[in-house]
């Protein structure tokens, strides 16, 4: 054991040789990703991973903010690989490795990893890549990344219009003192004393400290233990120590300062930023963010970003939509685009001919989802549907206009409708409705019939997908007992590829797990 513990301070494990094989670049982040020269100043240069990644519609859109992304100490751009894909459908999206993180490069000058002066590199990157000058910014950090941003936000002045802090580090005094502590030593540390203490930390691999410091003990997934891993091993220890020791929170008043939406995340099982910073810090924002309600996510640690993805994604893009512009949610942008074409083109009319028309039975269910008919189509007409499935007792039309079709004409299959926006989730009260739909009308009807036929209920909006999809998972999972996973499986094993917007499944999960 004395051995192979002396071994580990000087040769990585079959383990950790296996995960550092690969780095670990999602393939959108490695396509968007360069390494690009910086001069901070006439006298230092940099080079830095940055990913920029435009807006797939954005020529067809208003001016948008962009979404810059701040990864904390010890930390990489690839942390936010579940961000960067979310956003990435709504907005342009921007991160980089701070100096000596990631891919970035090193240099053993104390002085360049001083929070003013990682700010400096922040702002030298923003202008290069972004060189329109009143472009708006929404900026989001993760642990130290929230240091950065709320100082960057306040040298931006009104360019930043909103800030979002995960894991914020530095309310509580005792917080403060766990920081204060460690840099009493980091200092006067060699280095390689340091990588000693980093291999003891990991000794016990996927759940060694050094892993289990960072993640909720409900996390169970060994990939995600894997991705924790292979970031702390692709660590630089010499950055880590002079970014550690160099770390100052902001001050009362810098939080203060802010005069822009601040919305703050905490993690209840958080063994490196207490969760108990959310409170503090709040007390301190500006009038901006007094009505903003934060949030502390339960079952997650301080890598929440990876543990709980869908949480965070759907309670920030309710932020930026609520709080900062309702132009940065997918939804607005989609039907944006839907209200300068004609809904039903010829283009569209062809992907509608492409999509299946009636999905199988959900397993577990009596329903089935299906796209919208066509009075007159010869294979998809409320006839056809008739004959093709007498299965089918009843339909629920959720389109908000008038289907192109007539229900009057179906003989057998009772049809109810239930208009919704499209684009955008269903809201609580519209879910509540169409359960009620479901189990007061439809159901309550046929039971007071007293027939012995089987109930089945097809759903449709336009594509059945989106909606479609959701109103069903959420009937699966508030009355017939799926979880979040099993019901977005369900739908998606019947009607292939499932629910498409990200943004809905984001908020399935901040809908049933909050």
């Amino acid at each position: 054991m004395t051995l192979q513990l002396l071994k580990s301070f000087f040769v990585y494990n079959e383990l950790e040789q296996s995960i550092l094989s690969d780095y670990g670049d999602p393939p959108f982040i490695l396509k968007h990703s360069t390494i690009r020269n910086f001069a901070i100043s006439p006298t230092l240069s940099l080079k830095l991973r940055v990913f920029q990644s435009p807006h797939p519609k954005g020529h067809k859109l208003p001016s948008l903010p962009l979404i810059f992304l701040i990864h904390g100490l010890g930390g990489q751009l690839n942390q936010f690989q579940y961000l960067i894909d979310n956003f990435s459908h709504f907005s342009e999206v921007l991160a980089i490795d701070l100096p000596g993180h990631g891919r970035s490069e090193y240099k053993s000058d104390w002085q360049i990893y001083e929070p003013d002066h990682l700010v400096k590199v922040l702002e030298t990157v923003l202008l290069a890549c972004v060189p329109e000058s009143g472009r708006e910014v929404v900026l989001v950090g993760h642990s130290m990344g929230c240091i950065l941003a709320s100082k960057l936000a306040n040298k931006l002045g009104i360019r930043c219009v909103g800030l979002v802090g995960i894991c914020p580090p530095g309310g509580t005094p005792e917080d403060k003192k766990k920081i204060q502590d460690l840099q009493r030593v980091l200092y006067y540390m060699p280095s390689f004393i340091f990588n000693m203490f980093r291999a003891v930390d990991r000794a016990g691999g996927l759940h060694s400290k050094s892993v289990s410091r960072m993640v909720s003990p409900a996390t169970e997934s060994d990939e995600l233990r894997v991705k924790q891993i292979r970031w702390n091993l692709q660590v630089n220890t010499n950055a880590w120590i002079r970014t550690a020791y160099s770390l100052r929170t902001p001050t009362r008043q810098e939080w203060h300062e802010l005069d822009m939406p601040v919305y703050m995340i905490g993690a209840e099982d958080d063994q490196v930023t207490s969760p108990a910073n959310i409170e503090v810090i709040r007390s301190w924002l500006g009038p901006k963010s007094l009505d903003i309600e934060h949030t502390i996510i339960h079952d997650a640690g301080h890598a929440c970003i990876i543990e709980k993805p869908e949480v965070i994604c759907g309670l920030i893009s309710d932020f930026i939509s609520k709080s900062i512009d309702v132009k940065l949610s997918l939804g607005w942008q989609l039907a944006f685009l839907a209200s300068k074409m004609d809904k039903w083109s010829l283009k569209n009319e062809d992907k509608w001919r492409r999509v299946q028309s009636v999905s199988a039975r959900l397993e577990g269910t009596f329903f089935r989802g299906m796209k919208t008919l066509r009075q007159d189509d010869e294979t998809h007409s409320p006839a056809r549907l008739e004959e093709a499935y007498p299965d089918i007792t009843d339909v629920i039309d959720i389109s908000r206009e008038a289907p192109p079709y007539d229900p009057t004409t179906f003989q057998r299959i009772r049809y109810h409708k239930f208009p919704t926006v499209s684009k955008l989730p269903p809201t609580r009260e519209e879910v509540k409705a169409f359960i009620s739909l479901v189990d007061n009308d439809i159901l309550a009807a046929h039971k007071q019939e007293a027939t012995e036929k089987e109930i089945v209920v097809a759903v449709h909006c336009h594509y059945g997908f989106n909606r479609t999809g959701f109103f069903l998972c959420c009937y699966m999972i508030e009355r017939l007992g799926f979880s979040i996973k099993q019901a977005i499986q369900a739908f998606q094993d019947a009607r292939d590829p499932g629910i498409k917007h990200s943004h809905f499944i984001d908020e399935l999960h901040v809908r049933y797990e909050l």
